[in-house]
């Protein structure tokens, strides 16, 4: 016979470490991210050429993506762990 209860706990378990890889991931990303105050350096002179602000823009926007991507990734991992979490307690009543 199939034990449930234990095929539930690892993926529980599974579940769990995606979700703090995917935060992790998460917390790489926003660090690396440039802040909106990156573009007060053209009032002193230190604005960039014309390619580069357009590499820099380019670059942002897949960070921006890849936020996006990340944190539906942290959301249906924590869904899908608490579904599974309530599948436990029901299977062990």
């Amino acid at each position: 016979m199939f034990d449930w209860y234990l095929f539930y706990t690892v993926l529980s378990i599974v579940f769990m470490s995606l979700m703090v890889l995917f935060s992790i991931v998460m917390i790489i990303i926003v660090v690396m991210q440039q802040g909106n105050n990156a573009n007060l350096g053209a009032i002193a002179g230190g604005a960039e050429s014309f390619f580069g602000k357009n590499k820099a823009k380019s670059l942002d926007a897949k960070f921006k993506r890849w936020t996006i991507i990340v944190a539906a990734m942290i959301l249906v991992t924590s869904v899908l762990f608490f579904v599974i979490q309530i599948l436990k307690e029901r299977l062990s009543l």
